[in-house]
């Protein structure tokens, strides 16, 4: 009875760990929209937010080891969920390192790219939401196998999405008059606004992978 006590208490704090990456995932897409509004001061306040929110995501992610460690699931399981949350924590790793850049390096962002930098964060905040819909199917006892397969699979197409929307606004950076430094800045900045996306997929694969030992 015990480690069914267990296995449940990692449920709920993984449900709870998604929820807080999430908060750090949609805090940096509104530091991206108030900074690229001219609001600079309102950017770094939401990125203060993400900090401190990237840290309770920490904490849970210690917590979750914490309780693995002492038996929740079998072995095999229990290594499929510690890299599951491990990857997932990464996210909100990236969400953060993009708002920082944002707050810190402050690029010189011109009015005509403006729309396409927020439409792809908006595609790889969308993909992070089908992904998290495809653990929470995961975490399920009896699991839901064909809805978190539709989940994981439309990840692959919001991330392939934001690929080609990456390639066409770095085409674009590079084909206009700016200076080449500017250029590079601008391409950092798109580098780090897709790696939420790329991150997503990557958990999205080792979901695959753990799927096919189990469901827990």
């Amino acid at each position: 009875m015990l480690i069914f006590k267990k296995e449940d208490k990692v449920r709920k704090l993984i449900l709870a760990h998604l929820s807080r990456v999430q908060d750090c995932v949609s805090e940096a897409r509104d530091a991206m929209e108030t900074y690229m509004s001219g609001d600079k001061d309102k950017a770094t306040e939401h990125r203060r937010e993400l900090k401190k929110l990237e840290k309770e995501a920490d904490a849970m992610k210690v917590e979750i080891r914490i309780v693995l460690h002492s038996g929740a699931f079998l072995p095999q399981i229990r290594a499929d969920v510690h890299g599951l949350v491990d990857s997932v924590d990464r996210i909100a790793d990236s969400a953060d390192k993009l708002s920082s850049f944002l707050v810190n390096q402050a690029p010189d962002v011109p009015d005509t790219f403006q729309p396409e930098y927020l439409e792809i964060f908006g595609l790889c905040v969308s993909c992070f939401l089908e992904l998290r819909k495809g653990l929470k199917d995961y975490l399920k006892p009896k699991g839901k196998i064909e809805s978190l397969h539709d989940h994981v699979e439309r990840v692959g197409e919001l991330e392939s999405a934001v690929d080609r929307k990456q390639a066409e606004l770095e085409r674009a950076i590079f084909a206009s008059d700016l200076e080449l430094a500017r250029k590079l800045h601008l391409s950092q900045l798109l580098g780090l606004s897709v790696n939420v996306s790329d991150r997503a997929e990557r958990v999205s694969d080792l979901l695959e992978s753990a799927v096919m030992r189990s469901v827990v």
